[in-house]
């Protein structure tokens, strides 16, 4: 087992702190969650009942997912407060409404004709199957041939909606582990995701909290033109390494 996994996740839990992932913006100011949504921060992760959603707030975890492609979450949570203003976070209504009318309200999510169809398609799909009834969790292949549903958002989808250990990679991921030198050359998602997945305990708490420090972290230095200043992966960091040679 290469501990480098476990080894940086302590390192950026303890730098960074609970990252409060995923934000579900309907649930905001209620007991454990703050202004936009995310878990306080004193809310212990571990705790699940605490992370249990009811069925609408999975739903608005999944079309999230969708809208917050190719964008800043900052965009997805607009989309999403239009969404919210309408009472529209429900599946009966997304799959009811004209498509023009979704897309117009999704806008400020970008592609927001292309999400719109996207979100209706996701939205049939998980009726369809009982999805939104506790203890039902979509395959992640059946997920995958849904149009315009990749390996990224079906994860986020079953990580996040539904509690279910898989590891979400994102361009962050990729982009941190090669500077780190731990990805030697793996390009393809799954051979990624498993890397994690075996290197780690198989808990989805652990999976959605590191997921979220990767997104910190190339946040505030991982950038695409590396702030190496105060990094805390310094030490371990190849591409720091051969930089300085």
């Amino acid at each position: 087992m290469n501990q480098k996994f476990r080894l940086i996740y302590k390192i950026l839990l303890e730098e960074y702190g609970p990252q409060g992932w995923w934000p579900v913006y309907s649930l905001r100011n209620t007991k454990y969650r703050d202004k936009r949504g995310y878990f306080v921060t004193n809310v212990t992760k571990g705790i699940d009942n605490h992370l249990s959603l009811d069925k609408l707030s999975r739903f608005e975890v999944a079309l999230g997912a969708v809208l917050t492609q190719n964008t800043a979450w900052t965009n997805a949570e607009k989309a999403l407060t239009n969404l919210i203003k309408k009472n529209m976070i429900d599946p009966g209504i997304i799959s009811n409404i004209d498509q023009e009318e979704l897309a117009e309200l999704i806008r400020p999510s970008g592609y927001y004709n292309q999400k719109a169809k996207k979100l209706k398609i996701l939205t049939h799909f998980l009726q369809e199957g009982d999805f939104f009834k506790d203890g039902y969790i979509p395959e992640r292949d059946d997920l995958l041939k849904l149009w315009g549903i990749g390996e990224e958002t079906t994860d986020s989808i079953l990580l996040y909606a539904y509690n279910f250990p898989v590891f979400v990679v994102d361009a962050y991921t990729k982009r941190i582990f090669m500077r780190l030198g731990i990805l030697d050359g793996i390009k393809k998602y799954d051979e990624i995701a498993r890397l994690f997945t075996n290197n780690l305990e198989r808990k989805y708490t652990i999976y959605q909290e590191y997921h979220a420090l990767i997104v910190r972290h190339a946040k505030d230095h991982c950038k695409k033109t590396p702030n190496c200043v105060g990094c805390v992966l310094d030490s371990i960091c190849l591409k720091l390494k051969q930089s300085q040679r």
